[in-house]
């Protein structure tokens, strides 16, 4: 399957590195899975920053607490480091894709505050909404005029996530090459 080297999925880093997420369980990571997935399509991963742990520098992020999006949204000047990396990788992602690759979809971690794709949990139960850097990402690509698809992981519950991803994998054939990456373009 050698077509697949010029296609990519981004991602969030702690799916390959569970010591970036502000608590980490025992046992085998949840984000392996996706990874065997990735690397037995032979598809290219590039990681997306990690606001939590990059917020007020590396050592002092990887050493916080687990917060909720209410914490993350009073935290002064969070929002806008979110949309500052949120400019930047879309700037990033269009680069690359100038390049000649072609991004199957974007993974993201339900219920984080930050890498949220559709749902989280608040102090008034759940709610259906992007995390704040994820947010910030769909606007500055959509600016610029990239679509790609958003899958949303649920930690305990990945089986759906990874049905959804392998669909998204096999969608792509060799008839399929970057140059067709223009149809993921907004007209």
């Amino acid at each position: 399957m050698s077509f697949n080297a010029q296609y990519a999925v981004l991602l969030p880093p702690c799916i390959l590195s569970p010591g970036i997420q502000a608590k980490r369980k025992p046992g085998k990571h949840w984000g392996y899975p996706f990874m065997e997935l990735l690397m037995r399509y032979s598809v290219n991963t590039v990681f997306l920053p990690c606001p939590e742990s990059s917020f007020g520098g590396f050592e002092r992020g990887l050493q916080r607490g687990k917060h909720g999006i209410d914490y993350y949204r009073q935290l002064s000047g969070y929002k806008n480091h979110c949309l500052c990396l949120a400019k930047e990788t879309a700037r990033m992602v269009l680069d690359i894709q100038a390049g000649g690759f072609c991004f199957i979809c974007i993974l993201g971690i339900e219920h984080s505050p930050t890498c949220a794709v559709s749902y989280m949990y608040s102090h008034k139960g759940m709610l259906k909404c992007a995390g704040m850097f994820y947010e910030a990402l769909q606007k500055e690509l959509e600016i610029i005029g990239i679509k790609i698809p958003w899958i949303g992981i649920n930690r305990t519950y990945p089986q759906k996530s990874l049905k959804e991803l392998e669909k998204q994998l096999l969608s792509r054939t060799d008839k399929y090459l970057p140059q067709k990456c223009q149809s993921h373009i907004l007209q």
